[in-house]
């Protein structure tokens, strides 16, 4: 069987041929097909492949929900943790009883500073272990700190929290690398807020069945690993790819598991990116494999996607993607100048290294497709949620969106609802930026840090059920992370 074709069209390769010549050996066709002939074989012999023509029966194609639990013995806490970065504060939610702790970071003994805020947190599956990263802004270095959860006593709003470990990722001021780019295309001017000073930590992930936790150094190029047994920095720490150059790992923002934790895919949030980036993982190890990267191309339309954020998974062959760009850059892939699709939503098959679009761009609020740049998604009760937001189209901040598509059917997604600022949302809420669902996924969180709020959405009935806002003392609340998630 061949799983990938590199006699495809020049504008549409099954892998990714890169920048550069010198990289032949590490985006060999053999490299990508060895690995997935094995997963291809391990999943059909237990039944568990099939072309996912309907969704059902791609529950059948999944063991389990899309956002696995990492350690599936261990109870997961009901417990939804976020940076609060205009209070400097990290933010404890119960997605059950609904209540709110927040706690200063600058009390707690050994944070890096009184002006030093989170960029994301994220928990252990029973809500035992916070991780929270720090950006390298001078005076502070980048560095993830280790929290230990003494107790959450959530009557008396009160959370007894110790800083246990330090792990510093690069030095106080190390700035960022980003390539060169311009505007070529009214449609899409360049926004100043992607292009960071200093780096950053974001992307937090677990790989699954192991003791290896993930955060990237955007915009650089390492990919950060944390053995969760010793809360140190992994043997295997840093990864880079390829170790040369570094071009394939550069603007990465995250690398999210599949539901066993033998694929990660890594996204390109930066202008111009169309790759989706596959990694073989080592669960003893943590160590990843880069195998190639599939590009969000349609060969029809000689169009591409470019800039995503985030992926998530509908089981361990299949998952989703969104892209955030409107129009073309200086950025453009070799050898064509393809057009740009706009933003819109991708299916990615990781055994046969493609990409299909199956949502495309919406021109007005009340249309169906995606209408502004889709910064997260998350899937529940075989419904995807998007959150849109209104950060690269030459404006900033005016509105943001949550759409809602029906996606039992993967090939042809019905357009449900997107819910609006003003209607099912506040007034002044814009920049839907951060999305995550509950293990049990009854409940989707929304969070905007442009107009603070956090917003709970019911995923039976699409109903918006709880609003956390600046009432509540939120001040730009991001990189939020829901317990049992492995994003």
């Amino acid at each position: 069987m061949l799983l990938l074709s590199t006699t495809l069209n020049e504008h549409n390769r099954g892998y990714d041929q890169k920048k550069h010549a010198n990289q032949g050996e590490l985006l060999s066709k053999s490299k990508w097909i060895s690995p997935f002939v094995l997963i291809a074989g391990m999943a059909v012999a237990s039944g568990a492949v099939a072309q996912p023509k309907n969704f059902p029966p791609g529950k059948n194609l999944s063991s389990g929900p899309p956002f696995k639990v990492n350690q599936p013995d261990k109870k997961i806490a009901d417990l939804y943790v976020f940076c609060d970065i205009g209070d400097i504060e990290l933010g404890l939610i119960n997605t059950k009883t609904d209540q709110l702790i927040q706690v200063s970071l600058a009390n707690l003994e050994g944070w890096p500073g009184e002006e030093t805020s989170c960029q994301h947190a994220w928990t252990s599956p029973d809500g035992k272990t916070l991780y929270a990263s720090v950006d390298a802004t001078p005076p502070d270095p980048a560095a993830v700190i280790v929290v230990d959860v003494k107790e959450i006593n959530w009557d008396l709003n009160q959370a007894d929290l110790e800083i246990t470990k330090t792990l510093v990722l690069s030095p106080a001021g190390t700035l960022s690398d980003f390539p060169e780019v311009h505007q070529v295309d009214p449609r899409q001017p360049i926004a100043e807020w992607i292009s960071t000073t200093f780096t950053q930590a974001h992307g937090p992930t677990f790989l699954p069945h192991s003791h290896y936790t993930y955060v990237t150094q955007y915009p650089t190029n390492e990919i950060r690993v944390i053995d969760t047994r010793t809360q140190q920095l992994a043997a295997v720490d840093p990864l880079i790819f390829p170790p040369e150059s570094g071009e394939v790992s550069r603007q990465t923002h995250g690398v999210n598991f599949n539901p066993s934790g033998t694929i990660g895919l890594g996204t390109g949030y930066f202008y111009g990116h169309d790759e989706i980036d596959v990694y073989r993982a080592d669960k003893r190890t943590g160590a990843l494999d880069y195998q190639g990267s599939i590009h969000l191309i349609d060969e029809e339309k000689l169009a591409h996607a470019a800039l995503t954020h985030y992926t998530v998974w509908l089981n361990n062959r299949y998952a989703l993607t969104a892209s955030m760009q409107f129009g073309p850059t200086s950025l453009a892939p070799p050898p064509l100048n393809l057009e740009i699709t706009g933003p819109s939503v991708w299916l990615l098959d990781v055994i046969r290294g493609t990409a299909k679009q199956i949502i495309g761009t919406a021109q007005f609020p009340e249309d169906a497709g995606v209408f502004r740049s889709p910064s997260d998604l998350a899937v529940a009760n075989f419904k995807l949620y998007l959150a849109e937001e209104d950060t690269l189209d030459g404006s900033f901040g005016e509105d943001g969106y949550v759409s809602v598509f029906n996606i039992t059917n993967l090939h042809e997604p019905k357009f449900i609802k997107r819910l609006k600022p003003g209607v099912e949302l506040p007034d002044d809420f814009s920049v839907a930026h951060g999305i995550g669902v509950t293990s049990n996924e009854h409940s989707v969180y929304v969070a905007s840090y442009y107009s603070n709020y956090i917003i709970k959405i019911n995923t039976l009935t699409d109903e918006v059920v709880k609003v956390y806002g600046p009432e509540d003392g939120l001040n730009a609340p991001h990189g939020g992370f829901i317990a049992g998630s492995t994003r």
